[in-house]
């Protein structure tokens, strides 16, 4: 329990000033823990209303008791007792022999006793708890008061914040009834005979009185008694136009409507002719024009039957419409201002991390506007597709969401429009599709949203949506609730925005270096690992006894000092030196040699640099592709993005990693399968830096060190016109052969033990690291594994050694647990008479499709379900290249992928993408 306590304690105080609801929720949840009881209430000073007000309650009756306060300050209440004295008291029977005041209220909610605890903070009574059920034990009220005592200061502090905002709204409403009043007052003397003039605003169910005004004071007092108006239908005059919700249901009243004589019209206030004798009402509405919500409602009375011109109309329509403004825009200065004030505060703060910075932004978002829950979801791809993500499939959450137990669990949601399936469909989905933000007035009114509205909680009556966006790509979505229908304004809309346009550059700068800090501890991991049994390390972990390694460490060292100068004056925006071009290194050599773990190494030494000349706490932008792992369009767009709409299944715009990397480093992987398109806008990136998006004609800035490798020999493909040869003298200014294993063989026995122990760490077990039991390499082992004669390099090496740890047969690896492994090996290894049965395999497919099945059912469905390798689909599609043509759309249509025009057919487009996309990104041919 000590335990459970302090987490929800240290929970407590994590939070800030505007999570008083969570922390409240801690504290019941602490109370509960230790008492033992379901009913927990807990009151805190409440200045605004001059009393303790009920501020967190749960179990039986939990909504009414939330209604009730007590006095701050009485003798004949319990809670007001125990706040003024901070002394624990306890209960029994409180409806029969309890204070005055709490007879009745135990009666009504059935409390048949009670332990009351103060909550202090800094010596002063900030509040009390109330665990009802019955008396605890002194045990458990000693466990209880130090709890409450380290919550207390928190939550003072959040409680006066948030009565200061509900201050600040009361201030801003009695602002507008003020500014209102100014307007209906100036009203009557607009116009000769113009006896009252009242503005009504929705409330739920209802049109209430903001302000009126007649020259008669008691007119005016008499208008005011009669008070709001009903909606239901048929109940009044305004309910013939206006539904319950406040929206215009009969177009009528889109525009002014003139009623001559009231004595003539069935009406809900009848003393407005009867008792007033008002006669004639000049209606005007102004109306938010895409959900016919009243904004407010003009009314102009006379008590004579009375005619007006259209100059007079004209006049009290103008009226009208400044009367508005002074509802939307009088009194939500303030609360603007706050905005500004907490959010540039928060800018300040230290960095917490993409996670912490959005909490806070949401907990203010939600606090000031008042929504009682919300949620940030970031926007990530996953396979070509993008979505909304608050918290990952574990549970962790990546974005940020408060009150939990509102929205316990949020599933990841696609972003699009009404391409997207009904139960796919979701508020901020659309809104990030749109770049528009959206307010649901009443999520049981599908006709207000046409099912962009996913529910989390039955509770949730209204919704509002604001894309968070960055150069001009949607980054984030917040996303607000409210408990109440209709809840949600055009002001609350326009501050979300101002938190869009203050924070958006800051969380889009959080999200590209924790990226870029992603990248670089993977990079680091590769080289971090240092055998102790190892002694030729050359930089970072590079091990060098042969001639060939050293010469790999020579041209890092040679490089690496005038590259990280060229780098220093992109940081320092000097671009004169753009004019010789960008620097490029194109690293040779065969498959598995270790090209990329040679890039890591370059990369750490140029880290290194960086930091010593440059910045000091920052690391050197890098991004890694492998060219081979894309086609086409897909390739351009991961190299230079593309922009919304620029090919099938481009439903916002992206960066590219040359644009992510600006100021850095990238890293190309089989540069030699890049296609023809892409070739050309990498010569042209290469001579000056420029590119542009796909689909977009608009010209981007970005430099970069362009690291580029590859296996095969660009001489042939440049001889067979698969490669330019103006790209391979641009990519070659500097380049650099890694060997291969057999070509370094002194090398062997050292990268044996690199790699072993490197393997070990990965795969033992808790007991294996208590023990300290790492296995070994013998002597025989090690001249076995120098002697082998190897055709996948280091990959080779490091899957003969897996092997070898596995099923090694004691602490010591011997020579012939190494051949075993290699016999292993060989026997995976795929033979010529498996790649005929992979031959024959396609060929029959083929034969299935042609005979009337489709790819779905002859392809895709054996892959999934592990009926068919790689290899086989690989054959399928070079013999469908073969008979139809290197057109991806040809191919899906011979291979009945698809039957129609993707270009005209909605589902047909949606039906080659996925063909695309299983072909590019699950199969990655």
């Amino acid at each position: 329990m000590d335990q459970q306590l302090k987490k929800l304690g240290d929970r407590i105080v994590s939070f800030g000033k505007e999570n008083l609801d969570e922390m409240l929720h801690l504290v019941g949840e602490g109370s509960r823990l230790v008492s033992e009881q379901e009913r927990v209430r807990i009151y805190l000073e409440d200045l605004t209303k001059g009393a303790l007000s009920c501020a967190f309650s749960c179990g039986s009756f939990a909504t009414e008791i939330r209604q009730e306060t007590f006095p701050i300050i009485s003798a004949e209440a319990a809670v007001s007792r125990t706040f003024v004295t901070q002394q624990v008291a306890q209960y029994q029977n409180p409806a029969e022999t309890g204070l005055p005041l709490d007879q009745e209220f135990s009666r009504r909610f059935q409390i048949e006793g009670t332990t009351m605890l103060p909550i202090t903070s800094l010596g002063k009574s900030i509040g009390v708890a109330c665990l009802d059920g019955g008396t605890l034990s002194q045990e458990r009220i000693d466990t209880l008061i130090p709890f409450l005592a380290r919550a207390g200061e928190r939550v003072d502090q959040a409680r006066k914040y948030h009565q200061q905002l509900l201050l600040a709204r009361r201030v801003e409403l009695y602002k507008r009834r003020e500014a209102a009043g100014f307007m209906v007052r100036s009203a009557v003397n607009l116009i000769d005979g113009l006896t009252l003039a009242s503005v009504l605003v929705p409330v739920k169910g209802a049109m209430e009185v903001l302000a009126s005004h007649a020259q008669d004071p008691d007119l005016k007092y008499r208008y005011d008694n009669v008070g709001g108006i009903d909606l239901k239908h048929g109940t009044s005059l305004v309910s013939r136009y206006v539904n319950e919700d406040g929206v215009v249901t009969d177009p009528s009243l889109l525009k002014p409507i003139f009623f001559p004589d009231l004595f003539d019209q069935s009406i809900q206030r009848r003393a407005l002719t009867e008792e007033m004798g008002l006669r004639t009402l000049y209606m005007v509405p102004r109306v938010e024009p895409e959900t016919r919500r009243i904004i407010c409602l003009m009314n102009y009375f006379t008590r004579d039957v009375t005619s007006y011109t259209d100059f007079e109309m004209g006049l009290l329509q103008t009226h009208a419409e400044m009367v508005e403004r002074v509802i939307n825009e009088v009194g939500g200065e303030h609360l603007e201002i706050k905005v500004l004030s907490e959010i540039s505060d928060l800018l300040q703060e230290p960095n917490e991390g993409l996670h912490g910075f959005l909490t806070k932004v949401l907990s203010k978002a939600t606090e000031l506007i008042g929504a009682d829950t919300g949620s940030i979801a970031i926007v990530q791809e996953r396979e070509g597709v993008k979505w909304l993500v608050v918290e990952n499939e574990e549970g962790t959450i990546v974005g940020a969401k408060n009150k939990e137990w509102l929205k316990k669990k949020i599933p990841p949601f696609k972003i699009g429009g009404a391409d997207l399936s009904p139960e796919e469909r979701s508020l901020t989905g659309y809104v990030a599709w749109t770049k528009e933000p959206k307010i649901i007035e009443q999520v049981a009114d599908q006709s207000q949203h046409d099912g962009f509205h996913r529910p989390m909680n039955e509770l949730i009556q209204s919704e509002m949506a604001v894309p968070v966006i960055s150069d001009d790509e949607v980054i984030a979505v917040i996303c607000l609730n409210s408990l109440q229908d209709g809840y949600f304004t055009e002001e609350h809309k326009r501050i979300l925005q101002i938190i869009d346009r203050l924070t958006s550059r800051h969380i889009s700068d959080i999200q590209r270096i924790e990226r870029l800090q992603s990248e670089v501890n993977k990079l680091q991991s590769d080289i971090a690992y240092k055998d102790p049994k190892v002694s030729s390390y050359r930089l970072g972990n590079i091990i060098g006894n042969s001639r060939k390694a050293q010469e790999i460490v020579a041209f890092i060292n040679t490089v690496a000092q005038p590259l990280s100068n060229r780098i220093g004056l992109w940081s320092k925006h000097i671009l004169q030196e753009a004019t010789i071009g960008l620097p490029s290194i194109l690293v040779l050599g065969p498959t598995g040699a270790g090209k990329e773990f040679f890039f890591n190494n370059l990369y750490n030494k140029l880290n290194e640099l960086y930091r010593q000349q440059i910045n000091p706490e920052g690391e050197l932008p890098v991004k890694k592709t492998n060219i081979a792992a894309y086609s086409g369009d897909l390739t351009y767009s991961e190299l230079f993005g593309h922009i919304k709409g620029a090919f099938t299944g481009a439903y916002s715009d992206r960066k590219g990693i040359i644009e992510e990397a600006a100021g850095g480093i990238v890293f190309l992987d089989e540069i030699g399968d890049a296609d023809p398109k892409t070739q050309v806008q990498l010569l042209r990136f290469l001579d000056n830096g420029g590119f542009v998006r796909l689909g977009e004609n608009r010209e981007r800035i970005s430099r970069v060190l362009l690291v580029a490798a590859t296996n095969k020999d660009l001489s042939k493909e440049i001889a067979m016109g698969n490669f330019r040869e103006d790209l391979f003298h641009r990519l070659t200014e500097l380049s650099v052969v890694v060997p291969s294993l057999n070509e370094r063989r002194e090398d062997i026995p050292d990268l044996s033990t690199h790699f072993l122990g490197k393997l070990y760490r990965t795969y033992r077990s808790r007991e294996e690291e208590a023990r300290d039991d790492e296995p070994s390499l013998s002597k025989d082992a090690k001249d076995a594994l120098v002697s082998h004669n190897y055709k996948g390099n280091i990959r080779e090496l490091r899957s003969i050694l897996l092997r070898a740890l596995f099923f090694r047969t004691g602490k010591i690896i011997t020579g012939e647990d190494i051949k075993k492994a290699i016999r292993d090996g060989m026997r995976e290894q795929m033979t010529p008479a498996a790649e005929r049965l992979s031959e024959e395999v396609a060929g029959g497919i083929l034969a299935e499709i042609e005979a009337g099945s489709d790819f779905w059912e002859a392809v895709y469905q054996p892959y999934s379900q592990s009926q068919i390798s790689r290899d086989v689909v690989r054959l399928i599609i070079e013999k469908s290249r073969v008979a139809a043509g290197k057109n991806m759309p040809e191919i899906a249509r011979y291979l009945k992928a698809i039957t129609g025009d993707p270009q005209v057919d909605e589902e047909e487009r949606k039906r080659f993408f996925r063909f695309k996309n299983f072909l590019y990104k699950t199969v990655k041919i």
